[in-house]
This record gives C-alpha cells, structure tokens and sequence, in this order.
C-alpha cells in the first residue's frame, strides 16, 4: 500500500475508533495503556511515507492551532482572525477558529483541550475565565491575545488600553471640549473585558474633575454595536444637547453615534467631537472619516505566534505580558 495512513486507516486496523486514534496521537492519558499500544503498533508496523499520522507521532504536533474569538458581528475580530491566520500559515500552522462570546462552558473547554491542536490562542477571554482557562492550559499552550484576564499565570499579548483611554480624555481637554461624554459597554452579568475596562478608566481618570458621570451611557455588551451607539447617542442628546465631544469603547458603536449626531442636527466636528477605538478598516472609509485610537494588531499578532512557538518548544518558559503601546489617528470627526 502507498497511499497516506490516515486516523481512519489506523482506527480500522487497530480496531478503535478515530477518536481514540487521536487521543493516541496526543498522548492524552485518557486511553488504556493496552489500547495504546495496539494503536501504535498499527502505525510502527504500516511505514507509509510521506505520513502524517507518522510525522505527528514523531513531533507530537498537528499542525493546526484554535482561535477563540469574540462575536465575528464585532468588525474587530474578522480582522484580527484574518492576520492570524496568515501569521500562522506562514509558520505551517493551520487555524481552526471557535466563536465563544461571553464566559466558555464545559463542553467547550473539554472540546478545545481534547482537539488536536498544538496550542490555543485566545482573543475573547473574560476575568471569570480564568479556571476555565487553567483547565486548557493542562492540557495545550495557551496564549492571550487582546484581552488579559487579571492573572500572570497567561502569556497575554495586549495593546496599552488604559493609555488609549487617557489620550483620548487629555485631546479633548486640550482642545477646550467641556462636556463630555462616554459611551460604554458590560460583558454580560455586569462584567467588562479587560479592554472595556481599562479604556474606561484611563479616560475617566484622564478628565479628572471634569468627569461627569451623568454623560456616562453603558451596555450590555450582548447589545454593544452599531444600533446600541445610534439610541445610545439619541438619548443623551435629548439629555444633554451641549455636549460637544463623545468617546466610545469601540467603534462600531461610535458609527452609530456618529449617525445618530447627524439624525439630530449635530455637526461634526463643528458642534461635536466623536472618537472611537481599535481603527477597523470601516472607521477609514471616506463616509465615516472617524478618529479612533489604533491597535498595533500586526505587531499584536505576530508577537502572539512567536510567543506561542517559544511556548510549544519550552512549555517551562513563564508566562510574560506584553504591553504594545498603540496611536490616535485623528480624522474628520474631531477636527
């Protein structure tokens, strides 16, 4: 026979089924030792070359490493899964990508640490994560990037929220704008992403004691997108019709927002300013023109897999984070 053993041949020829083929090929310690070494008979006794099963009985790797990403409705993630997975075919890794918005469930923990991946890379974790994330970690290199989750037990990969925040707050000040407002979101069951969260109070802490938390409007992030800015904005106009320069957590809502001062009457930037966060290609688009602090997401990925290759190598290495500092890229909505 010359064709490729596959995890089919051998589940036939040893008499299991593929899932314990692949257990087998993992060194899970989930499959009797007896079990196990009939599998790895099948294999040693069948040499067919060029094989995959065999290349990854010899290096332990598949080849493929998990994505988890936020809601894909979030035109941050498509991009960001997009550079990841050139990243990573570039280093002769294939991507298999899971969509988990919000806090993951047992089945899909159990799921991503018994896949046949050589590691994880997480762009959607949540601080109530964190067990959920250990149980993984067990089991595959794990690597957070985007989001941190309050722990140094993570590598974690992030861009300096907190100073996105703060920049946009000290602009506003520095340009004379006196009411100011904030539009902001949750995590669901009044949690934040850690890049809510430091966003939040780098631009709060930013204004100092022109903070005014009656031009504070947060979301359930589950809402947190393009219709929640457009009525988000239209109720704090009709609240606070002098506010003259709006900053939102993201910018999908901060399209919204900026619809929303159009419907009004508002012009931008003469009357308002709007800002936005994390520069998705839309916020380029001549129509839209708006001014948002950019993430480094390039230099955000390809620290991830390099990370992620070093921790594949040396699983000892401890975990580090890294802070990328990011830019305001100032466009037609504030000036």
């Amino acid at each position: 026979m010359n064709k490729r053993l596959t995890s089919i041949d051998i589940a036939r020829l040893a008499g299991v089924s593929q899932t314990t083929v692949s257990r087998v090929l993992q060194d899970l310690p989930s499959v009797k030792p007896a079990t196990k070494a009939r599998v790895l008979k099948v294999i040693q006794d069948h040499e067919y070359s060029p094989s995959a099963a065999a290349r990854q009985m010899k290096t332990r790797r598949s080849g493929t490493v998990a994505v988890v990403v936020a809601s894909l409705s979030n035109p941050l993630y498509p991009l960001l899964l997009q550079l990841l997975v050139e990243r990573l075919a570039s280093r002769d890794f294939r991507a298999t990508v899971w969509e988990v918005d919000g806090k993951m469930d047992d089945a899909t923990v159990r799921a991503l640490a018994e896949s046949a991946t050589d590691g994880v890379i997480f762009a959607a974790a949540l601080d109530e994560s964190r067990e959920m994330l250990s149980r993984v970690a067990a089991e595959k290199p794990i690597i957070l990037i985007n989001r941190s989750v309050g722990t140094d037990l993570f590598d974690t990969i992030v861009s300096d929220n907190y100073a996105g925040g703060r920049r946009v707050a000290e602009y506003f000040l520095s340009a004379g704008r006196r009411c100011i407002g904030l539009i902001s979101a949750d995590s669901g069951r009044g949690s934040k992403a850690s890049t809510i969260r430091e966003r939040e109070r780098g631009f709060i802490e930013g204004l100092g004691g022109q903070f005014n938390s009656r031009a504070f409007v947060r979301a359930d992030a589950t809402d947190f997108g393009y219709e929640y800015g457009l009525r988000a904005m239209q109720t704090l106009l009709a609240e606070r019709p002098e506010l003259d320069a709006v900053f939102c957590t993201n910018d999908i809502v901060a399209i919204g927002v900026l619809d929303a001062a159009r419907r009004t009457g508002k012009q931008v930037p003469d009357d308002l300013w709007i800002v936005g966060y994390d520069d998705i290609p839309m916020a380029r688009w001549d129509c839209i023109s708006l001014s948002t602090v950019q993430q480094p997401l390039p230099a955000m990925v390809e620290q991830v897999v390099e990370r992620l290759e070093q921790r594949m190598a040396a699983p000892e290495l401890p975990p580090h984070t890294f802070v990328l500092p990011n830019d305001l890229v100032l466009r037609r909505t504030t000036s």
